[in-house]
């Protein structure tokens, strides 16, 4: 009994570690998913019972199987090329891991410890490269915009974790969480990716509406102008380089059908090809890449920017989806974004004012907003890091918070 208790512990210690280290060292999320994975191999003996599972639970399973198995498809309809099943894999291989936290009692709150110390790795990670090794992006070993997106989404998961630390007047992690938060989106910033800001004002009006009883008005109010002042310092400040990239995006709108090309231009034509391709193809799409002999085919209509052949994707989700997988790859997308974040809503409404329950409800829910915002200017599921820092914290925080019920109901 004594090494199952160690072993729980451990347990969620990596699914805490899969955050602290996800971007503040190389890779850092693949090494902790796959520790929590390996551990799930204990299901052998744990044997947990299928039937035993809440409706909600088998829901948010039948989701991520009925995706990763569409995903399947749609590869072997593009000629099956068995890289190509890699990241659609992650949505059925974190299912065993779903599992095993459901059996593993009660040390959920290391998701939180995790969260904030990631987003302060995160940002000191990002400085010593803008800083120290003078990048232009602050990157961690990844693309920018991954880089940047993830530390936003981490920013606004370690403001979460303030009011959980708030509710249990736990000060000292309190201070840390709000911290974490400034230091989540201080890394975005620093790595330049335009996209991922689009979710702070989005996101933290969520975070806000839900948390708003916890403090007084006149508390909140105090807040909301030190954010601000925080916030207008980083945007004028031309250190930060907030200012010059949001100049740059305008430009870039200006300039489009000018013949210039820009960054956001050559995005406006990616989503264009994506459309017509969805127009010549709607059911099931082009496919990633029999797409190659049809952007080769608008090109020559003169329909398309040539250099966009090159391009693996539309740099937007949705778009993507759309063009290389048709109406039913992007329903299968919607798919496993709403159920998610209807499950996590459907917790947040029955536990309003529980606040042992509702920050992992509000930080489940908080992870398919990040990646539908996120996803109109980057396809998140085409890298490795997009796929496990969506599916496996879902799982984390779907499982804490069931855990979180059962402590309210005295089950566990």
């Amino acid at each position: 009994m004594i090494l199952r208790e160690v072993f729980f512990v451990f347990v969620w210690f990596f699914a805490g570690l899969t955050f602290a280290i996800s971007i503040g060292i190389p890779n850092g999320y693949g090494v902790a998913t796959s520790l929590i994975f390996i551990s799930s191999a204990s299901l052998i003996y744990l044997k947990p019972k299928f039937f035993e599972l809440e409706d909600d639970d088998k829901r948010l399973i039948y989701a991520f199987l009925a995706f990763g198995l569409s995903m399947f498809a749609f590869v072997l309809i593009d000629g099956f090329r068995l890289r190509d099943l890699d990241r659609p894999s992650r949505f059925i291989l974190v299912l065993p891991v779903m599992l095993l936290l459901l059996q593993a009692k009660n040390h959920q709150v290391w998701l939180w410890y995790g969260v904030v110390i990631g987003s302060i790795l995160g940002f000191g990670l990002a400085y010593y490269e803008r800083q120290i090794l003078g990048y232009p992006r602050a990157k961690g070993g990844e693309y920018p915009i991954m880089f940047g997106d993830t530390g936003m989404m981490l920013g606004m998961l370690s403001f979460v974790a303030s009011t959980f630390f708030l509710s249990h007047k736990r000060h000292f992690w309190l201070a840390l969480s709000l911290i974490g938060g400034l230091c989540g989106i201080g890394a975005s910033v620093l790595s330049a990716s335009r996209g991922g800001w689009v979710a702070l004002p989005l996101i933290g009006f969520f975070i806000f509406w839900q948390s708003r009883f916890l403090l007084k008005k006149k508390t909140w109010l105090i807040i909301v102008l030190i954010l601000t002042t925080l916030l207008s310092s980083a945007v004028l400040s031309p250190k930060t380089g907030i200012k010059q990239r949001i100049n740059e995006a305008v430009s870039n709108i200006n300039h489009y059908g000018n013949g210039v090309e820009t960054s956001v231009g050559m995005r406006f034509e990616m989503w264009k090809a994506a459309w017509y391709m969805f127009q010549r193809s709607p059911v099931l799409g082009a496919g990633k890449h029999s797409s190659i002999t049809e952007k080769e085919w608008l090109v020559e209509e003169k329909l398309i920017n040539p250099k966009l052949i090159r391009f693996g994707h539309a740099h937007n989700e949705f778009f993507n989806a759309l063009g290389y997988r048709g109406i039913v790859g992007l329903a299968f997308l919607l798919m496993v974004y709403l159920i998610p974040l209807r499950l996590f809503m459907k917790k947040i409404n029955q536990y309003k004012d529980d606040w042992n329950i509702k920050p992992y409800a509000m930080a489940g829910a908080l992870v398919p907003m990040c990646y539908m915002d996120f996803g109109l200017t980057q396809v998140m599921f085409a890298h490795n890091i997009g796929v496990m820092m969506y599916a496996f914290p879902i799982v984390y925080f779907w499982a804490a918070l069931r855990w979180a019920e059962r402590e309210r109901l005295g089950k566990c």
